[in-house]
Formats: C-alpha cells, structure tokens, sequence
C-alpha cells in the first residue's frame, strides 16, 4: 500500500506538470488567468515534475528496500515502524481532480453565454486614473479597443465629440433581446486576475443582416461610431460599413 500510495503521487504530479506545460505552450492557461502569471505557472509546472521526480526515487528506493527485506527475510512489522509519515490518500484525489477536469471539459474562453450570469459592461466605470484617461483619448479612433472606446467615452465631458469618428474592433457576437433586430454587441471579456473576476465589455453595432451572425461568433467591425443611449447612458453605437467573421485572437482576453 504504502508504495502504491508514492507510485500515485509520482504519477499525478508527473501528469499536473505536463498538464499545466501543455496549457502554458498552446495558450489555453490564458483562458483562466491574467498573461503576467505566466512565471508563475511555468515554475508550478517545472516545480511538479521535480516533486514527481522525488517522487518516484522514493518509491524506487522503497521498493528495493521491499524487495531486499524479502530477501533476507527480514521482519517487515520492524521496517515499516520507520516507514516515512505519509499524507492521507485523500490528497492524492485532490491533485488528481484539476488534471481529470482537463480532459473532460474542453478549455475555451469566456463568451456570449457568460454574459447572461455575469452581466454587460457598455458604459461602466472602467477607469485607472488621469493618466490612462490622457493615453486612452491619444490613441487614434481607427486603433482603439472596445475597452479604449467605452474608457473613452467615459473620460469625455461630451460623447458627441466622438460622432463620425472610425472605429476598427473585434469581438464577439452577443444578441441581446431587448435590441431591435439589425442591432448586437460585440463584446470582449477584461480579465484583471483571473477569469472569475473578469467583467464582459461590449459596444453596440448595427448590422442589417445582424439576425444571421451566429452569437459567439468572432466578427470585426468598421465603420463610423455614433452616440447611442441604453438603459439611459451613453454608449457609443458603430453603425458597420464593413463586417467580416473571423477567427478568434489569440488571446481573446484584453487586461486594463
């Protein structure tokens, strides 16, 4: 028991290092957490290939220590009186659960159908400070995100300003049913941590074959922004001279 007890540990934490060093080189670590923790997931995955690795010596060296007491008979009650404490196998399931789930559940990120249990952000008060209100309102229309675009109008004194300018975004195709027919949102989801704390943000676009997008569709977006109102607020609406699918970012996320 006791050595199948290490062999488990050698295994599942053999199987959590490659897991996470899968997910850190095809990117879909980042579809949970924030890019700047990637140091921090490339020591864990490093860190559990080294405690497999020491796990598995133990287990060698206790299995020839098993074998060796056969041999000569030795009396296995004394061994085992000086056999390492050991953690309860309860343990080994929790380390086994991330990497079960990992293979079961597909990795994919946050889109249309999050935005039902967690909301939409069109006009919210994503602001840093003074000085991201300076940097947002310098970047040139056609560059914005749709973060910098919300961030934009809610810096500015008067949104008008913002009538005819261009804008050029990509996001995914959420319908809302309280939008007439040729209007969505294309949204994206801002990640501050992780992907429990993220937040969907959305610019209105009108379409007139918005009725044939697929929600959760990746589209981008051109054309001359207007202000719009919903539920009372400002928004800015993109009224699309140009709409094409496309395939998702590479890193769908976008981080304030």
């Amino acid at each position: 028991m006791p050595r199948t007890y290490r062999l488990s540990q050698a295994i599942l934490m053999t199987a959590l290092g490659l897991l996470l060093a899968r997910k850190l080189w095809t990117g879909e670590i980042f579809y949970y957490i924030n890019e700047r923790f990637f140091p921090l997931i490339l020591f864990g995955a490093l860190a559990s290939l080294t405690l497999a690795l020491g796990a598995f010596w133990m287990w060698r060296r206790e299995a020839t220590a098993y074998a060796h007491d056969h041999e000569h008979g030795h009396d296995h009650d004394h061994v085992h009186a000086h056999a390492p404490i050991r953690f309860p196998v309860w343990s080994v399931f929790w380390v086994a659960v991330p990497v079960v789930l990992s293979l079961v559940v597909p990795s994919r990120p946050l889109g249309a159908s999050a935005i039902e249990n967690r909301g939409l952000n069109s006009s919210g008060p994503l602001t840093v400070g003074s000085g991201a209100a300076v940097a947002t309102l310098q970047i040139a229309p056609a560059d914005r995100s749709i973060l910098d675009w919300i961030r934009a109008f809610n810096y500015s004194a008067d949104p008008a300003e913002f009538n005819g300018q261009p804008a050029d975004v990509i996001g995914f195709v959420y319908k809302d049913p309280n939008l007439p027919a040729n209007q969505f949102w294309v949204g994206r989801f801002v990640v501050t941590c992780c992907a429990a704390d993220a937040s969907a943000v959305a610019l209105l676009a009108e379409w007139p074959e918005a009725t044939a997008l697929p929600e959760n569709a990746w589209v981008r977006v051109r054309g001359p922004v207007h202000v719009a109102e919903f539920n009372g607020r400002p928004t800015p609406l993109i009224v699309a001279a140009a709409l094409e699918q496309v395939e998702q970012p590479e890193h769908p996320y976008m981080y304030p």
